[in-house]
């Protein structure tokens, strides 16, 4: 597994998880009961497009995590791997208190819904205000393996 990292990019679209698309089924209900006085005919159409365009934002709002050996890319903020520094998976226990009390308000931070796994990545820019970023994915592990073979 070392060589495949050694020689290999990674990259990751971080989609919500199936909780984000079951707990959205009450949107098409709502949206339904809505529109049943005005457009009788059209009753099935409404509750359809409500839950895709829900599914539709869900989807294309899902961040990217892309690793190369130039640079870090998480959502729309791109970093050069020259100012990463050390990068921890944050345990099960910790990561309440990460997102909450222990978060800097100057940190970047990209969360996902029903998304558990979190990575913490100290920033070594000195112009750059940003300590750190705290960002979800699916597979800490293999994030923190990833940037930490060139610190």
């Amino acid at each position: 597994m070392a060589s495949n990292i050694e020689s290999s990019n990674y990259s990751e679209r971080v989609v919500p998880s199936l909780s984000y698309f079951i707990a959205g089924l009450v949107i098409p209900m709502i949206s339904g009961l809505i529109a049943l006085p005005f457009v009788d005919e059209l009753l099935w159409l409404v509750p359809t497009i409500t839950y895709g365009t829900y599914v539709g934002i869900g989807l294309y709002l899902a961040p990217r995590v892309v690793i190369t050996n130039d640079s870090l890319t998480v959502g729309k903020a791109t970093i050069p791997r020259q100012f990463v520094g050390l990068t921890r998976d944050i345990p099960v226990a910790e990561r309440f208190a990460e997102r909450g009390s222990k978060l800097d308000p100057k940190a970047y931070i990209r969360f996902q819904v029903g998304v558990a796994g979190l990575v913490k990545v100290e920033i070594k820019d000195p112009e750059d205000p940003t300590p750190y970023w705290l960002f979800a994915t699916r597979n800490p592990d293999l994030v923190t393996a990833y940037l930490n073979r060139a610190y």
